[in-house]
């Protein structure tokens, strides 16, 4: 019996969490059922801060982004909404899911202490990691891959991303919810 997971990405303007704006995050629930629900929530910043690096990752233009963003308090605001509706506060701490998740729950948490918030307890420190997943797979002559980026996994299994939503935290998102439950075959 699966229990829904709340798969998560990130869109940042660079790699460090402690710097750079995190921009936009995604959060997919479901089982293996299929998803439940999602939502995107991009985050306006005043001022933003990002690298060259970062924006050529996601080719997000600051000026539609800005435009179509929240502020903090609000993106905040509207997360905890979803995740009230998903993962009722008086259950246990909710589990984050993703490919390299430990870089969205870096990036989460500091945007959440930025705001006076704490991360956990609403967030568990454990995590569950499509990488992780894949390496052990692939360790155990289960997956004939030596790449485990997330395009040569989604590639591997036939997830089709389109090119419009790629790189996008909804879209990498609702990709990697699939590539799970893809992952967990493997293992049966």
């Amino acid at each position: 019996m699966s229990q829904s997971l709340l798969f998560i990405d990130t869109e940042t303007g660079g790699l460090d969490p402690r710097k750079h704006s995190l921009l936009s995050v995604a959060l997919v629930v479901g089982d293996a059922g299929g998803v439940a629900n999602s939502l995107e929530i991009l985050i306006r910043h005043e001022p933003y801060v990002v690298s060259a690096g970062g924006m050529k990752v996601n080719r997000i233009d600051l000026v539609k982004h800005t435009a179509a963003a929240l502020e903090p308090d609000m993106a905040l605001g509207v997360m905890n909404v979803f995740l009230d509706q998903h993962f009722p506060h008086l259950c246990k701490p909710i589990t984050l899911a993703g490919h390299n998740v430990g870089f969205d729950q870096a990036f989460l948490g500091a945007f959440v202490e930025g705001l006076g918030h704490k991360l956990e307890p609403r967030f568990s420190h454990r995590v569950v990691d499509t990488h992780s997943l894949a390496a052990a797979l692939r360790d155990a002559g289960k997956l004939p891959l030596e790449n485990l980026g997330s395009s040569a996994l989604f590639d591997h299994f036939g997830i089709e991303v389109p090119e419009d939503k790629r790189h996008t935290a909804l879209g990498d998102a609702l990709a990697t919810f699939e590539l799970y439950w893809k992952l967990v075959g493997l293992m049966r």
